[in-house]
C-alpha cells in the first residue's frame, strides 16, 4: 500500500496563511459589527460628542432633533444597569466588586472561543461617543457621482473624473444656517462672481495618493463663513469697486447692502492657485524621481529660479507667478505628466470644488452675507489668490434654487434675457465685468413663486 503523500512545506505555509487571513477577517468583522451596533445606539447623545470639540461644527436643529428622536435601547439599558450597579456598590461594595471582576473575566474567556467573539469583545471596549467624534474628524471622501462635463470636455477623461475620490479634512468652520430668500424682501444687495472652489478644509489626498503637502481650501462661496470680519476676498481693484458700490447703496437706502455672490462656470476656479497647487502637490507624491526631475526642468522654462516640486518655496513661487505663467505650468502638468502618474486639469478642478457645485448651474446663488460699509477695505485677506477683503460677515446658505438674473430684473431686461433661469454663456460672462446693485423686491419673489 502506497504511503500517503505529505503536503509540501510551501503548501502547508500557504494553508497557514489562509487560516490567519480568515481569522483576521472574522476578528475584523466582529469589531465592525459591534461598533456599528454601538454607533447606532449613540442617538441623541452623540450631540454632545459632536459639539464638545471646538473644531467640530455644531449640528443643526433639525439634525439634533433627528438624532434625539432615534431610539437608543442599548444605551437606555446601560443607564439602568449603571444605576443598579451604583446602588449595589453602596450597599454591598465587596460582593459587587467581586461580581463585576468575575463577570469581566467570563466575558474575556468567552472572547477567546473564536476570532469573531474576540473582535466583538474588542469592539465593546471602545467608547461609542469617541467613535462618533472620530468619524466626524476623519477626512471626508467625496465620490464624484455626477459632475458638469465642462470640468474637462475631453471624452477620454470621463472615467478618471468619475473615479475621483478627494479626501478632505474639514476644519468645522463652514456651519452657516439655512435661510430663505424671502426673509430678505426689500433689502438692497451687491453681487459679483464666485468660483466653485471649496472652503473650510484641507485636501489631504486624492484616490489612493496621500498628499505630502495638503492643499488649503479657502473658497469660493464659503469664504464668508470662515473668515471673521470679511464677507469676500478678491483683487484690490475689484474689491474697491465692490466697496464703492456698497457705500453708494448705503447712501441710497440707508442700510448696509447684502452680498450675494453668483456661481461661475466650472473652469472659473483656475485663476485661484488651489487647482495648480493640487496638481503640483499630487505630482510630488505620485510621480517617479525621474518624472519629477523632468517636471522641475520644464517649470524652470517659466520660473527660472524654480525651487522644485515638493518645496514650500516652490508653492510660493507658483502663487506669486502671473496668471499666464500658472496656466502654462498647469497645461504642461496636464498634457505631459498626467499619463506619468500626475493629475489632469479636470481632476484637479474637481478635487478643489465644493461637492455641492459639481453639477450646479451657472449664475446660481448659494450664500448670502452682508457688507459693513462703515469698515475700511481689508488689505490682507489671508487668501492665497485674492489679497484684498470686503468687510462684513456671512449670514447663511440660501435653501431655494435661485439664479442671479431672477433678482437683477433691470439687467435681465436690458440684455433681452427671456428666461432669467437660463441665461446664455454670453449673458453670464457680461456679469463678470463689474459688481451689480439690486434689490430683492416682492415682484421678483412673486415671479419665482414665493
Amino acid at each position: 500500500m502506497a504511503k500517503k503523500a505529505e503536503p509540501s512545506r510551501v503548501a502547508a505555509a500557504l494553508q497557514y496563511l489562509q487560516q490567519m487571513r480568515d481569522r483576521a477577517a472574522d476578528f475584523g468583522g466582529g469589531v465592525v459589527d459591534t461598533l456599528a451596533d454601538r454607533a447606532r445606539d449613540v442617538g441623541g447623545l452623540a450631540y454632545e460628542a459632536f459639539t464638545s470639540d471646538p473644531n467640530i461644527g455644531r449640528m443643526t436643529t433639525a439634525e439634533y432633533a433627528q438624532a434625539a428622536d432615534r431610539p437608543t435601547p442599548r444605551l437606555d439599558q446601560a443607564a439602568q444597569d449603571l444605576g443598579t450597579i451604583g446602588k449595589a456598590i453602596v450597599t454591598q461594595p465587596v460582593q459587587t466588586g467581586k461580581a463585576l471582576v468575575q463577570g469581566e473575566v467570563e466575558r474575556a474567556r468567552q472572547a477567546m472561543t473564536s476570532s469573531r467573539a474576540a473582535g466583538e469583545y474588542a469592539g465593546s471596549m471602545v467608547d461609542p461617543m469617541r467613535i462618533a467624534a472620530a468619524l466626524r474628524k476623519m477626512p471626508e471622501v467625496s465620490a464624484i457621482a455626477e459632475y458638469d462635463p465642462r470640468f474637462d470636455k475631453r471624452v477620454k477623461e470621463r472615467e478618471r473624473l468619475q473615479a475621483l475620490a478627494p479626501k478632505v479634512e474639514s476644519r468645522g468652520t463652514v456651519n452657516a444656517p439655512e435661510v430663505s430668500i424671502t426673509e430678505f424682501e426689500g433689502r438692497p444687495f451687491i453681487t459679483s462672481m464666485s468660483d466653485r472652489t471649496a472652503a473650510g478644509g484641507l485636501l489631504r489626498g486624492i484616490n489612493d495618493v496621500e498628499l505630502a503637502r495638503p492643499v488649503n481650501l479657502q473658497g469660493g462661496q464659503d469664504f464668508m463663513f470662515e473668515n471673521p470680519g470679511m464677507v469676500w476676498a478678491s483683487g484690490t481693484a475689484p474689491t474697491k469697486k465692490i466697496m464703492k458700490l456698497a457705500k453708494e447703496a448705503r447712501i441710497m437706502t440707508g442700510e448696509d447692502p447684502l452680498y450675494i455672490p453668483w456661481r461661475m462656470a466650472p473652469s472659473g476656479g483656475d485663476f485661484a492657485s488651489m487647482t495648480g497647487e493640487t496638481m503640483l502637490n499630487y505630482a510630488d507624491s505620485a510621480l517617479s524621481r525621474k518624472s519629477k526631475k523632468e517636471l522641475n526642468e520644464t517649470i524652470r522654462n517659466f520660473i527660472p529660479d524654480w525651487a522644485g516640486v515638493g518645496t514650500e518655496r516652490g508653492i510660493e513661487q507658483f502663487r506669486s507667478a502671473k496668471d499666464k505663467t500658472r496656466k502654462a505650468i498647469k497645461k504642461k502638468l496636464d498634457v505631459e505628466f498626467r499619463d506619468a502618474g500626475g493629475l489632469s486639469i479636470g481632476e484637479a478642478r474637481l478635487a478643489v470644488t465644493d461637492p455641492r457645485q459639481y453639477s450646479a448651474p451657472d449664475s446660481g446663488i448659494q450664500n448670502i452675507g452682508i457688507i459693513h460699509t462703515d469698515k475700511p477695505m481689508v488689505k490682507q485677506s489671508g487668501h492665497a489668490a485674492y489679497p484684498a477683503g470686503v468687510p462684513g460677515e456671512g449670514i447663511g446658505k440660501i435653501k431655494e434654487d435661485v439664479r442671479i438674473f431672477e433678482l437683477l430684473n433691470e439687467a435681465a431686461k436690458a440684455r433681452g434675457i427671456v428666461d432669467p433661469r437660463a441665461p446664455s454663456a454670453r449673458d453670464v460672462r457680461a456679469l463678470q465685468m463689474k459688481p451689480y446693485y439690486g434689490r430683492i423686491t416682492a415682484e421678483a419673489l412673486k415671479k419665482m413663486g414665493y
